[in-house]
């Protein structure tokens, strides 16, 4: 009987979220009502902390929000991001960051019997060279980006998949418009420093981890470590607020980073509408 009740509401969530990929030509799409009722599986309860008030843009508690230290990271490559449903819901999902900072992301929600139509056009389109983050990838695809092999006139487009290592697999053999595309993985130098979720493998990466490694690949130090210090700050609020702490000062020298970009950038839109959980991505 309850899962009837709540049923309208995901679909209703989920419509609005197809509509707002499907109708953002440029940038990470943005709508308060997919933050309000971010997608949940059928069957699943809501996240842990729901009641608790949250930033629409950042979802952390609003005395820990991160948005004025938000960064804009330019470069030439889209980010699309397949996201499972049960990963929607967590508000410590790393792939909202990648939203928040490069406006060329773009959300597309999975369920195996509804194939995201957008994402599967973006796929066919001439103009893009997309690439597929997973584990059963190529490494040697990795390596070379700094050659930028999808030159010249097209642009490279990265699909991650995003939720948990079983969950990635899932999407994958679940999801045909997936197989033909060239797949890549990355083999991490170092452990994820992702300490929200229990990680079964040292070589497992956050979403965010894996658009920072491809970031240094591609674009050098100074995007990722943008990135990267976002990605810390973040994690380090989240981790406060799971705990009943306070916010904690950063370090000065990231949020010198962070305000120095702020100040020759104007902000991206920071509505996105993926909430964090941990979402690890394929690589």
């Amino acid at each position: 009987m309850s899962r009837r009740r709540e049923r309208p509401l995901v679909f209703s969530a989920m419509a609005c979220y197809i509509a707002c990929v499907q109708t953002t030509s440029t940038g990470s799409t943005a709508c308060s009502t997919c933050w309000k009722h971010p997608m949940a599986s059928e069957g699943k309860s809501i996240a842990r902390g729901y009641k608790l008030g949250r930033c629409t843009a950042c979802s952390l508690p609003l005395e820990g929000c991160i948005c004025p230290l938000t960064p804009t990271i330019h470069t030439e490559c889209q980010w699309w991001i397949l996201i499972h449903p049960d990963e929607s819901r967590k508000p410590t999902n790393t792939a909202r960051l990648i939203g928040a900072t490069m406006p060329q992301t773009r959300f597309f929600p999975w369920y195996r019997t509804a194939p995201p139509t957008a994402l599967v056009a973006l796929l066919q389109d001439r103009r893009f060279m997309p690439y597929l983050l997973f584990p059963q990838g190529d490494s040697c695809l990795f390596a070379c980006l700094r050659e930028r092999p999808w030159l010249p006139g097209r642009i490279p487009a990265f699909v991650l998949l995003d939720g948990t290592w079983s969950q990635a697999r899932k999407i994958f053999s679940r999801s045909p418009y997936l197989r033909g595309l060239p797949r890549m993985s990355i083999q991490p130098q170092v452990p994820s420093a992702y300490t929200l979720r229990r990680q079964h493998c040292a070589a497992h990466l956050a979403t965010v981890e894996v658009a920072i490694a491809l970031l240094e690949q591609i674009e050098g130090p100074t995007a990722s470590s943008l990135l990267r210090a976002y990605f810390r700050v973040f994690a380090e609020s989240c981790m406060a607020a799971r705990h009943g702490h306070p916010p904690q000062p950063y370090p000065p020298d990231v949020v010198q980073l962070l305000q120095q970009n702020r100040q020759h950038h104007h902000p991206a839109h920071h509505l996105s509408p993926c909430p964090t959980g941990e979402g690890e991505a394929a690589t």
